[in-house]
């Protein structure tokens, strides 16, 4: 499959088009600092090791941020963040103004920064932040740039609508102030959406018309930015000798201004339209030409995974693998499409992208395939289709977060009407009484009794508006205390609402009791993302006098969650009264809770259900039994592990809830730890980079500890969670459980 990379002037000038203002922000400084020549990387590096005032370490950071390469800036970007929040703290506006400023443009980086890693959600808040200084500040240029950004966030979460609104503000105040970089870079935006949405023609406009400015200001960044969109729209339009001609244009100045990351992405698109379209010019597609375009294909390829290779571009390497592997399968060379496809596959794993590792995947299944290897092919297929599943489940989190980014931003936008609003009102009303005690000086000028008789009617005139205002505003104190009152209480009962629901809920769980009659040594890693949970941990004894345990996620957290973990628990209690098999009792709750689900009004029944595992522990023979939804079973014996791979389906409403749940039985070893989970602790973002934990990470430090005493295992655990997470939120319910046999 090939991939398409439609360049926008995000990826390739945005960064730099930030670090020019960015260094706009400290030319006064820089100015009388470092005078008129650009010291070089090291020699700024040198200087920072010294003692400086914050001032000029700003200056000196702004430098370093400029001239360093994507995969560091960042780390000095922190610096800066940390040197203007400190200087900031405690002095909001207008004092100290300057490090305001700088504060803005570093949290602005510091949201494209984790853009550029996934974490939307972070860049988001990020975001917000510098807007509201920026807006502050009365920064027009800056306040259009971080509208730029958000309609960047609304282009990633999908709301076409809502990137086109945030790109139009942009581009109105850009016009206003005749920010020739700004107009370019939103026009180059709006292109990309009309190509979205099939206006092909309409798109190349917009992109000419960016073109065309960013010539006038000899900017050649922005300037291979379009060529490039240019050459997109027109290879998909099936126009591919214009396509090559704007390429080839994208490609030269890229060489020129070092830009690799947009150079490695031309080279691939040029290199598929040889590769599937053969020389433009080539006419019915003779023999020699169409291996004249084969082998311009591979060499392009090949130059564009030596170049990413060098820049340590992953994505880049990721999409030259991903065009030889298909170009070698179109040759009929399966054996030496293989190696391109598997590093395609490692760096989808790598990077923990989903639509990498389908393409890869379904690449390699077709490469099996053609090898007679039916059954690799197969396990392509299913990771494929595994991969088809996680991007959908990312892609209901994304509408989730547009929606509360949505509300947020609306909600932030009434606050600040209201406030201005208030503000106007309060400077009409100081207007009015400025303009009454005007008059009566003027009038106080009228000699004898006239001029006494109106000073005190113009005196009494202002008491009673005075009067009048003061009620005014005394109604309006009154009114906002009244409503703060009623939103303290309901925010009251709500809390309390929800404590009594968490003893509810905590009334289901395994008692204390009853896990130490039934196990010698066990610890319980319990945190709900609020206050109730989706996760719950339940056990209780059978009609064969085996001790069953139950680790399950159930579909949402807080409120949802914890109301549907009650059906599960309640569904599991009625299973038990029949079966003791854990796989027959998971069959059995399926059924329960599908059919409970179907009175929920929808046309299909409810999809909800939870993920879960079932063990059953027969403590005399010390063999344990397996049932495990989505969620894995693992055994630590002797530094190493077990791993009981659960059936790929919930426990409710499925494409395959008429399979039954398979049964695995282990026979355990003194010593042995059974560890049961939910995806809670691996799935969470963090770290220094906003990425996720992962299971291999979580195995890794369960191995490393198994041998420990429970109490310390768990607080390791703890340990290890609280330090990923950080600043960041806590994405899910976790629930970990360790069994010691």
């Amino acid at each position: 499959m090939y991939v398409s990379s439609y360049l926008t002037n995000t990826n390739l000038s945005f960064v730099n088009r930030y670090i020019k203002k960015f260094t706009l922000l400290l030319v006064l400084v820089s100015c009388f600092i470092l005078h008129a020549q650009t010291p070089s990387l090291d020699s700024l590096k040198t200087k920072l090791k010294e003692p400086l005032n914050d001032s000029i370490r700003c200056d000196i950071l702004g430098k370093i941020i400029e001239q360093e390469g994507d995969d560091v800036w960042p780390v000095f970007n922190d610096k800066l963040l940390e040197v203007t929040e400190k200087n900031t703290k405690d002095h909001p506006l207008p004092q100290k103004k300057y490090f305001h400023k700088l504060l803005a443009s570093a949290l602005n980086n510091k949201g494209y920064a984790f853009k550029l890693t996934g974490n939307t959600e972070t860049a988001i808040v990020c975001y917000q932040k510098a807007l509201k200084i920026k807006q502050q500040l009365k920064d027009k240029e800056g306040t259009a740039d971080i509208l730029n950004s958000i309609g960047i966030i609304y282009d990633d979460l999908g709301d076409i609508n809502k990137a086109l609104e945030f790109y139009h503000k942009a581009l109105k105040i850009y016009r206003e102030i005749n920010s020739n970089v700004g107009i370019a870079s939103s026009l180059n935006n709006l292109g990309y959406i009309y190509e979205l949405q099939g206006e092909a023609e309409k798109a190349l406009e917009s992109h000419k018309e960016s073109l065309k400015i960013s010539e006038a200001i000899n900017d050649k960044s922005g300037m291979a930015s379009s060529l490039h969109n240019i050459g997109l729209i027109y290879n998909n339009m099936n126009e591919n000798e214009k396509a090559l001609e704007y390429y080839y244009k994208s490609i030269k100045l890229s060489e020129e201004i070092k830009s690799n990351r947009a150079l490695v992405a031309t080279l691939c698109n040029v290199a598929r339209i040889y590769a599937k379209h053969g020389e433009p010019d080539c006419k019915d597609k003779p023999a020699a030409c169409t291996k004249q375009a084969m082998k311009n294909a591979i060499e392009l390829s090949e130059r564009a995974i030596s170049i990413a290779a060098e820049t340590n571009d992953l994505k880049g390497l990721s999409l030259g693998n991903d065009n030889m592997a298909n170009i070698k399968l179109l040759q009929g060379k399966y054996s030496e499409a293989l190696p391109y496809a598997l590093k395609c596959m490692e760096i989808g794993e790598q990077l923990d992208f989903p639509e990498n590792i389908r393409a890869a995947a379904l690449v390699l299944k077709k490469i099996y395939e053609k090898q007679d290897k039916y059954k690799e092919a197969l396990k392509m297929y299913e990771l494929s289709v595994q991969m088809s599943d996680s991007i959908n489940n990312r892609e209901t989190r994304k509408a989730s977060l547009k929606k509360q980014f949505q509300i947020e931003y609306e909600f932030q936008s009434a606050k600040d009407s209201i406030a201005n609003a208030a503000k106007i009102t309060e400077e009409k009303l100081r207007s009015e009484q400025e303009v009454t005690r005007q008059r009566t000086f003027t009038y106080s000028g009228i000699a004898g009794l006239c001029v006494m008789i109106i000073v005190a009617a113009l005196s009494f005139r202002a008491y009673r508006t005075k009067q009048k205002a003061n009620v005014i505003i005394s109604a309006q104190k009154q009114f906002v205390e009244e409503q703060k009152h009623i939103i303290e209480e309901k925010h009251k009962e709500i809390t309390d609402s929800i404590n009594y629901a968490e003893r509810i809920q905590r009334s289901f769980l395994a008692t204390e009791e009853m896990l130490k009659e039934n196990l010698q040594e066990y610890f319980i890693l319990f945190k709900p993302k609020d206050v109730v949970s989706g996760d719950f941990y339940w056990a209780s004894k059978l009609r064969n006098g085996n001790f069953a345990f139950v680790t399950a996620d159930s579909t949402g957290h807080g409120v949802p969650g914890a109301i549907m973990s009650l059906l599960n628990i309640t569904s599991l209690e009625r299973a038990i009264e029949t079966f003791t098999d854990p796989a027959e009792i998971l069959n059995d709750t399926r059924k329960t809770i599908i059919a409970r689900l179907k009175k929920d009004g929808s046309a299909e029944g409810g999809k909800d259900g939870m993920d879960c595992s079932f063990i059953s522990l027969n403590r005399i023979t010390k063999t344990l039994y397996v049932s495990a939804a989505n969620n894995p079973v693992w055994i630590a014996r002797n530094k190493q592990l077990i791993e009981i791979k659960p059936d790929k389906m919930p426990v409710g409403k499925h494409d395959k809830d008429q399979q039954p749940f398979t049964l695995h039985a282990i026979q355990l070893e003194a010593g042995d730890m059974i560890y049961a989970l939910t995806d809670g602790f691996p799935d969470q973002f963090g770290g220094p980079n906003g990425k996720k934990f992962m299971s291999k990470n979580l195995k890794e430090l369960l191995i490393n500890n198994s041998d420990l005493p429970l109490a310390e295992q768990k607080q390791k655990l703890i340990h290890t969670f609280d330090a990923w997470v950080g600043k960041n939120e806590q994405i899910d319910d976790v629930t970990i459980v360790g069994i010691r046999i």
